[in-house]
């Protein structure tokens, strides 16, 4: 049944408010709770911990709700004991505060889903109580000893806060002077107040309203931008040519700092992603046990917003498989001469319009050999064909769809799902992803991905008169070769790059399959793409040039067209398509490996 005060129309701004406000809270709560794990002496730590449960209490037991209520007061007893210094925490209550955190959490999903409490938290409860029942028993004769410790202490400086002084205000006592009671409630105050009359909320339909009326005005710049240099060409020297390439100059300047402050809008720092992953890590640890320390960098890098929600799940399964597969057991990591905690390192960092994030671990690496007898095993390659892979391809038969290595199917691995779903959703955000392992010293995950899904910057192609846009993120070089200089090996068109060679295919074969389309010329233009350490040469009529495009969809009608991202409109009007370098890969490995 739902609860009649959380479906009241009247009440929904302010229901809608508290499960924002109590989901930002839970986010913080996250962090802070591992980082108690680590420092269960950190007063302010504490503090903080304590206020976050307190305020959920408040303001869930204002709408009416009981369950919620009950739970947080429960894990807001154990901490103001642990505030206070009458227990110390160890693991039990350590799991006991996370299993409370949980259980809000779900309740949380509950409340805002089904607009009702109505799961069951009983044993929860009963699990906290107990918790400190038997701490209470235990800690007795402790805490009787700190009582009489800290009475010697104040001796008659003794000051009685009420709950909310204590929550606002430090106490700092000293043994040779009255106690000194610092007040930092006002201060705090001014300062919160000071930062949310800076900030607002806004919907996010709202900044991409926003966000496609800017992409249409980069649209129009581009139209202007080749009107002015039609209209230039044929009235040099006019007046009215100077005063309208004024004007575009103008315009060209105010649309990219518009578009550069609405992609800022967008921009989310990664670290509301990789603030989830601590947890992650300790729960696998204890299911595996194991010992990992996470240590996480560049985690105010900014990426779109987008972006954020579909790299939660691929950064999930790589660190999982770090955790799995990669870092060993503490026994033997020490009998290897290692630490017996392993480390695993998640880390971000710009990279032109890109991002990279590296799943880095100390663990044993992997053997391409193994890698390739597993293969074999599943069938997915001959061993005629394994012989002839390099060690970066050998590496890279884990991303192939049911490829694993684990021995036994568990709840964390086995059953051949998650390499291979990793880079489908890469791909999908036209990015890539990279190997780097040493055996015994470690494995890097590399994924570099665009900072944004609206705007690219790209080269455009003609080929057979049809324009092409190549997003620039995937292109290495550009070459301009001689006919003579483009050869045919095994039926297969190269050229000799620097001692090196380079896999040729031509475009329009590529998307139409109807020939190479030789023309007469004596120049080949071959634009040269890199996806992961792959290297290919894309054989194209015309260069065109370099320029930002908006990203359209091809709308329901047409849907989904393997090697096709999306498209754009010209300046003079015309659509062009955007290709999707990831998905034409595959196109290019079959065509030139068959």
């Amino acid at each position: 049944m739902q609860n009649p005060m959380l479906v009241d129309p009247e009440m929904k701004e302010i229901v809608d408010s508290f499960l924002l406000e109590t989901k930002e809270i839970l986010e913080k709560l996250d962090v802070d709770l591992m980082l108690l794990e680590k420092s269960p002496d950190d007063a302010d730590l504490l503090n903080r911990i304590f206020r976050s449960f307190h305020t959920i209490k408040g303001t869930s037991g204002f709408l009416g709700l009981e369950k919620l209520p009950e739970v947080t007061h429960k894990c807001e007893d154990i901490l103001n004991k642990l505030r206070k210094g009458e227990i110390k925490l160890n693991l039990s209550l350590m799991d006991g505060i996370i299993l409370g955190y949980d259980t809000i959490k779900t309740l949380l999903r509950v409340i805002e889903v089904e607009k009702n409490e109505e799961i069951e938290v009983e044993n929860v409860i009963s699990t906290l109580v107990g918790l400190l029942e038997n701490l209470n028993g235990d800690n007795q004769e402790e805490t009787a000893i700190n009582k009489v410790v800290e009475t010697n202490i104040l001796e008659e400086n003794i000051v009685e806060f009420s709950e909310t002084e204590l929550v606002n205000t430090e106490v700092v006592v000293e043994k040779q002077v009255t106690e000194v009671v610092k007040e930092t409630s006002a201060k705090t105050t001014n300062t919160e107040t000071k930062k949310s009359e800076n900030t607002i909320r806004v919907d996010v339909d709202r900044l991409d309203a926003l966000l496609n009326i800017a992409s249409e005005i980069v649209l129009g710049r581009n139209r202007l931008a080749q009107l002015n240099s039609q209209y230039s060409l044929d009235n040099e020297g006019s007046q009215f040519a100077k005063d309208l390439g004024d004007a575009t100059k103008q315009i060209d300047l105010m649309t990219s700092e518009l578009q550069l402050v609405v992609m800022k809008l967008r921009m989310i720092k990664i670290g509301k992603v990789f603030n989830r992953f601590p947890r992650v890590v300790r729960d696998m640890c204890k299911d595996l046990n194991k010992e990992v320390e996470l240590i996480i960098n560049g985690e105010e890098t900014e990426v779109d917003k987008n972006l954020i929600e579909e790299i939660n799940d691929p950064l999930v399964h790589l660190i999982r498989n770090s955790i799995d597969h990669g870092v060993e057991a503490p026994d033997v990591r020490e009998a290897k001469g290692k630490k017996r905690k392993g480390t695993v390192i998640l880390s971000a960092e710009h990279e032109g319009n890109n991002i990279a994030i590296k799943v880095i671990d100390d663990g044993k690496g992997i053997d391409p050999e193994m890698i390739k007898e597993k293969a074999i095993a599943k069938g997915f390659i001959s061993r005629e064909k394994a012989k002839e892979l390099s060690r970066q391809e050998a590496l890279n038969l884990i991303f192939h769809p049911g490829f694993s290595t684990a021995e036994v199917v568990t709840n964390v691995s086995g059953r051949g799902v998650g390499m291979d779903v990793v880079k489908t959703n890469v791909s999908k955000l036209r990015g890539t992803i990279a190997i780097e392992s040493e055996i015994g010293k470690g494995t890097t995950m590399i994924l570099r991905l665009p900072l944004t899904l609206a705007i690219i910057s790209g080269m455009i192609v003609k080929s057979h008169g049809q324009a092409f846009v190549i997003p620039l993120h995937s292109v290495i070089e550009v070459l301009r070769v001689s006919t003579d200089d483009v050869k045919t090996v095994n039926g297969k068109e190269v050229v000799n790059l620097r001692d090196t060679i380079l896999p040729v295919v031509s475009l329009n074969e590529l998307i139409n399959h109807n020939g190479n389309g030789h023309d007469n010329s004596q120049w080949q233009y071959i634009v040269e793409v890199g996806i992961a350490e792959k290297r290919f040469g894309i054989k194209v009529d015309e260069l065109i040039g370099q320029q930002e495009v908006v990203i359209k969809s091809l709308g329901e009608y047409l849907g989904k067209i393997d090697g096709i991202a999306g498209s754009s409109i010209m300046g003079d009007g015309t659509v062009i398509i955007i290709l999707d370098i990831n998905e034409l890969f595959n196109k290019l490995r079959n065509k030139i490996e068959s």
